[in-house]
């Protein structure tokens, strides 16, 4: 039996500390990734906006990165919520905001 919340207009919680915390290694790694791919693709303009595209699948990509697709698919809902990077197709990423996304990459967790 399928239960509804009482509200559906209520926003979800949040995710808590200990689960941010458990996947800010992989989100390091998937900032890293992604900036990578900036770097290769950079055409010596300098933007904040910056369109990336990457010719592998989800699955390839964790497995380059050493984690799990529900890992994988984690970060990029978290980066996406943070307004860090936006999908434009299934190769294409809009990245936001380069700063976050050096930020991120840095962390260690």
């Amino acid at each position: 039996m399928q239960t509804f919340p009482q509200n559906p207009a209520k926003p979800m919680a949040q995710p808590t500390r200990e689960r941010a915390s458990r996947y800010t290694p992989h989100l390091a790694k998937l900032a890293t990734f992604i900036e990578h791919h900036r770097h290769i693709a950079k055409s010596g303009v300098d933007q904040d906006h910056d369109i990336i595209e990457v010719r592998r699948t989800d699955a390839d990509i964790a497995f380059h990165l050493g984690i799990s697709m529900a890992a994988l698919e984690q970060c990029f809902a978290e980066l996406i919520c943070r307004n860090v990077i936006r999908l434009r197709s299934a190769n294409q990423i809009e990245i936001l905001s380069s700063l976050q996304l050096a930020e991120l990459a840095r962390q260690r967790g």
